[in-house]
């Protein structure tokens, strides 16, 4: 399985609040990190370059996957010995390792880069964070911006893993006169059947994460069977839109590093900063939409735009 996971779509775009040298105070921090994977180094880049602009204030990186078994809990009791001012997880696994084996009760913490937070651990829900989410009812906004004839919005999923994303969704799209026709696909080999069936009934296919129905191939096959049919696809990373879907949620872990740096930093003046909508950006792939004769007046507001 490829880093496609590690996108995912929730939320309206919000710019996080800017931090003025004046403000900061000295502060070491440390940055626990799940792995070394391209999304993770890429928003560590972008945290770290923000970081060196702010006087007095220093970072230490750990990557989890370089310790394990004693190594690990060795890192948990010198983590939480040396006095950080701010522990600031990048991914899933740093994020439970800095909640959960990290003994410093005092010291403030911060997550990025975890989709459905709540999911990893119950009290991230409430937590000071980053999530990689958009909510149901930005991405519908931007699919009806985008794609403005969209009545019948076709979306495939596993309902073991997204049925109330579905149900949210269903609600949200009826307020903008949207339906949304439930592709059900409870194994991957249901996954033709189930198109077959209702290419007649949709205007539009929206994927969103769900273990059981991505995978590179499958989406690479999907959208071919789409286009075939003149059916336009709905995706949630680059890679979606290097495939051929005419719209995608993009992330650009960079600036949510950086994003999460400025938010992080907060915490270390105001004890009641919560969850943060991470910064995103909408693709019209021009190429696409030309290919299925679909018209647009191209006067999009950010974060909608066409795509390189």
């Amino acid at each position: 399985m490829s880093w496609l996971f590690a996108v995912a779509l929730s939320v309206t775009c919000c710019e996080a609040s800017a931090i003025s040298e004046n403000e900061v105070v000295a502060s070491q921090i440390a940055v626990i990190v799940s792995q070394n994977i391209r999304p993770y180094i890429e928003a560590l880049e972008g945290l770290t370059s923000e970081i060196s602009r702010m006087d007095g204030v220093k970072e230490e990186v750990f990557f989890l996957d370089k310790f394990e078994g004693k190594a690990l809990v060795d890192l948990s009791r010198k983590l939480g010995e040396k006095g950080f001012d701010l522990f600031i997880a990048i991914g899933p696994h740093a994020a439970r390792f800095v909640w959960k084996d990290i003994s410093s009760n005092e010291t403030p913490r911060f997550y990025s880069m975890v989709l459905n937070p709540e999911k990893v651990l119950d009290i991230l829900g409430s937590e000071a964070g980053i999530p990689l989410n958009l909510s149901t009812r930005s991405q519908v906004e931007m699919i009806h911006a985008g794609i403005p004839f969209v009545k019948r919005l076709g979306l495939i999923f596993d309902p073991e893993y997204n049925l109330d994303f579905f149900n949210k969704a269903f609600k949200e799209a009826a307020l903008i006169n949207i339906t949304i026709i439930p592709l059900v696909a409870s194994s991957r080999k249901d996954i033709p059947l189930v198109l077959n069936d209702h290419w007649k009934d949709i205007d539009a296919l929206w994927f969103i994460p769900d273990r059981t129905v991505i995978s590179e191939s499958i989406v690479e096959y999907v959208i071919k069977e789409a286009l075939f049919n003149r059916i336009p696809v709905i995706g949630y990373n680059r890679f979606f839109y290097e495939s051929g879907a005419a719209l995608a949620f993009i992330f650009d872990y960079r600036e949510i590093g950086r994003q999460c740096a400025k938010e992080a930093i907060r915490l270390l003046s105001e004890k009641d900063v919560k969850k943060t909508d991470p910064v995103f950006n909408v693709w019209v792939n021009r190429r696409v939409m030309k290919s299925l004769a679909i018209e647009t007046d191209g006067r999009f507001a950010p974060p909608l735009d066409y795509g390189p």
